[in-house]
């Protein structure tokens, strides 16, 4: 792991070196891209199975985009285009900790942002069920961890190495998140049987409640990501109908303000569900796709942003590693 970390400060280092950043800038302004980028955490306490980007990196980051872009809102996305390209900052899942890390260095930027919450979660204060299996392996022992025991799941924690429990956490919430609702709920009660030998000790992931989320919209725009936290793209249509009902109704109850924006859960979806999003007016419907936004378009690709440096998340922010790539010396630099 420390190799591979200094071969990556290397490479953005070289990146710099060749001043791959103003000509990634160049290349979005010309081509009159919106940048919209994905975080999820802010958080300087570090987690193998959803890192967070640390807030040092984040306060740098928000400097670099003030310096190139305009920083703007999805709301304002019909309005004309200014001279600079514009970069929208949006936040999925709710997590307490852009209460209390993300807003505090946006307000000190005077900068705006999107938060997607899960209303369940905001309900409940639990956060998804993903992030419930992470916090669990992440302070189970080895040995309780391989008293999960699933029909089509074979994998187990093969040491005492932290790398060895992350490889296996990844392996199961990928075997979790590829079946509907339905399909998964018995898989679950059967990891909960186990988690609850050791729920006590279990420190639990905060998520944003209701005073958060109103005293967040006083400055940001509010979207959503589903009631549940599904993968869209493995339910039914119906599901999702009612999924998106119950989001409104949490809207219009709790917040007394509009859904506008929806968020798909985990990147997953069909074509056909985006219709019935703009069937039932809502207004920006975000993706995830890895790809640069067109100005005054409804539905949003966004570039998700994480890394381990100053340099890495500027050029991750800068599309570096999309699938359009850049000539250097005769060459190209892949971005894919």
């Amino acid at each position: 792991l420390l190799k591979r970390a200094q071969l990556k400060s290397c490479y953005f280092a070289l990146m710099a070196l060749l001043q791959m950043d103003r000509r990634l800038l160049r290349r979005i302004g010309r081509q009159r891209w919106l940048t919209v980028l994905n975080f999820h955490r802010i958080s300087p306490h570090p987690d193998p199975f959803w890192p967070p980007l640390h807030p040092e990196l984040f306060d740098d980051l928000l400097g670099f985009l003030k310096r190139h872009f305009e920083v703007t809102r999805f709301s304002d996305n019909g309005s004309p285009q200014r001279q600079r390209p514009r970069v929208i900052l949006s936040f999925d899942d709710g997590y307490y900790d852009f209460v209390e890390y993300a807003m505090p260095i946006l307000k000190r930027h005077g900068l705006p942002a999107n938060q997607n919450i899960i209303p369940a979660c905001v309900e409940s204060g639990q956060p998804p069920w993903m992030n419930r299996l992470y916090d669990f392996l992440n302070a189970a022992p080895r040995s309780l961890a391989n008293d999960i025991q699933l029909d089509g799941f074979s994998h187990r924690v093969q040491g005492e190495e932290p790398a060895h429990k992350l490889r296996y956490g990844l392996a199961l919430s990928r075997f979790l998140k590829t079946r509907s609702r339905q399909e998964r709920a018995p898989l679950w009660d059967a990891i909960e049987q186990v988690m609850a030998k050791a729920d006590g000790a279990i420190p639990r992931t905060r998520m944003m409640r209701l005073d958060d989320l109103r005293s967040a919209a006083l400055d940001h725009e509010l979207g959503v990501h589903s009631f549940s936290h599904e993968s869209m793209g493995f339910e039914t249509n119906e599901f999702f109908l009612e999924d998106l009902a119950n989001c409104r109704a949490f809207f219009e109850q709790q917040l007394r303000m509009p859904m506008t924006i929806y968020a798909f859960p985990n990147g997953s979806y069909r074509p056909e569900q985006i219709s019935l999003l703009q069937a039932q007016g809502v207004r920006h419907i975000l993706l995830v796709d890895e790809r640069f936004a067109r100005p005054g378009e409804q539905v949003y690709p966004r570039l998700t942003i994480y890394g381990d440096s100053r340099l890495e998340t500027r050029f991750r922010a800068l599309g570096y590693h999309i699938r359009a790539p850049i000539k250097i010396a005769g060459g190209a630099l892949g971005e894919g």
